[in-house]
């Protein structure tokens, strides 16, 4: 069990005793002289100014979450344990989850593996993010944001919060891979001294839906791993002050999920969030993105040669990137757990028990939707370049992942009947002569 690691800044800075001139004695008068000039000028020179330490922030505890996803319900039920926290507002994409929230009680069961209740909260209606336009009624700034939902979504609900959003604003992103905020700081909040403070958080918790049920998951109990980003250089203030203000705002959130329970939530430097991170990042590079590649089941990757061959190549690769990851270089010991043999054999043990199951990644490209491949091999491609290292098996699986996207997307813009432009072979999930709805491998995706 990893313990929790929050940080603080130290605000206070000490400085040496003024400076004491030690004056020898004169032979003569102009020495004398000279001497008590030298005094006059050294006692004439100002003390430094004491550091003022950084005000402590009196820091809201309402919470917005944004996205309604497994994630996010499931957050949205533990911190509706907390006793006196401002009531939750729920920010969907979808009306479904407002109308199944009145017919399934208006609360979110959570179960165990074998389906046994385990808890059951009530939680606010979520409301419905318009495509056009999101009414927040009077609130000025957004203070707590957590957001759970896909890339793609999370750029436009962003773009449209942008109003609400500003330096005092945190800004929680539970995600799968790594590299949205740097999407996040190129595209919507460019100006660095009116950007969020982030935290990166990443969900050990297994969960999975009920049945039919929107509101009732399936939970396998983790951690909730967090780490507090530091704030990029700030124009407005010394970089000191800047780090203070932004840790307290950062530390404020952790506390808030840590409250919370059931949520397990821990606190994290950054090389220890990467080292529990990276390798369920690794494991999605490959199985999804060969599993979209293929347009075929899991179990259909560990019995062709070929895919295995890409499977090898390409973790060898990602191995070399992720062991000169400058984060690593003063902790050899994580570059070693990745370099392991047992740490490749695990992989193939994950890919061995992942069944007959199709990759979510096909459901999206069958509604022409975009997988977060950037997110995954496009990350390892970008600090591949960071590093000064070759990416070109990475390179080739975003291609190749962004190709069967845009050409599902032209088949649904086209509506060309399904079945007389088949792309690949008999097996082929994702477009061609597949039926447009196929419930063995379409899965509702929340968001």
């Amino acid at each position: 069990m990893l313990r929790r690691a929050i940080h603080f800044i130290d605000l206070h800075q000490h400085t040496d005793s003024p400076y004491q001139p030690v004056v020898q004695s004169a032979s003569n008068s102009a020495e004398a002289e000279a001497v008590a000039e030298t005094e006059v000028e050294a006692e004439a020179e100002p003390e430094p100014e004491p550091v003022e330490p950084v005000p402590i922030i009196k820091l809201s505890d309402k919470i917005h979450i944004v996205g309604f996803d497994t994630n996010a319900k499931f957050i949205a039920q533990g911190l509706a344990a907390i006793p006196n926290l401002p009531p939750l507002r729920i920010l969907t994409h979808y009306p479904i989850s407002m109308t199944k929230w009145r017919q399934e009680g208006r609360a979110i069961d959570i179960l165990d593996r074998q389906g046994f209740p385990v808890s059951s909260r009530e939680i606010p209606c979520p409301e419905l993010i318009h495509k056009y336009r999101i009414r927040l009624g009077l609130s000025p700034i957004l203070d707590n944001i957590i957001l759970s939902t896909a890339s793609g979504a999370a750029l436009f609900t962003l773009a449209k919060l942008r109003p609400y959003i500003d330096r005092r604003t945190t800004l929680c992103l539970v995600q799968p891979g790594l590299g949205l905020i740097e999407l996040l700081n190129k595209r919507v909040f460019d100006n660095p001294a009116l950007r969020p403070n982030y935290v990166l958080c990443h969900s050990e918790h297994k969960l999975s839906r009920h049945s039919s049920y929107v509101y009732s998951l399936r939970h396998v109990p983790g951690q909730l791993l967090l780490h507090a980003v530091p704030r990029d250089q700030d124009e407005d203030l010394d970089w000191k002050t800047a780090q203070a203000l932004g840790s307290q705002h950062t530390q404020h959130m952790i506390h808030l999920l840590s409250t919370a329970e059931d949520l397990n939530a821990v606190g994290l430097p950054w090389h220890l969030f990467l080292l529990q991170k990276l390798p369920d990042m690794i494991y999605q590079s490959l199985i999804d993105t060969i599993s979209v590649i293929l347009g075929c089941r899991f179990d259909q990757i560990r019995h062709n040669f070929y895919a295995m061959s890409m499977w090898k190549k390409m973790l060898t690769e990602t191995l070399q990137i992720v062991s000169l990851l400058p984060e690593f270089h003063d902790h050899p010991w994580i570059v070693e757990q990745f370099n392991r043999p047992s740490f490749r054999r695990k992989l193939r043990v994950r890919l061995e028990r992942s069944g007959s199951e199709y990759s979510q990644w096909i459901s999206m490209v069958r509604k022409g939707q975009v997988p977060p491949v950037d997110f995954f091999n496009g990350y390892f491609v970008r600090r591949a370049r960071d590093v000064g290292i070759n990416a070109a098996q990475n390179s080739l699986a975003v291609d190749l992942v962004k190709a069967r996207q845009a050409g599902r997307h032209r088949e649904l813009q086209l509506a060309i009947p399904l079945g007389l432009q088949p792309y690949m072979q008999d097996l082929d999930r994702i477009g061609g002569g597949q039926d447009g709805h196929d419930p063995e491998v379409d899965v509702d995706l929340d968001s």
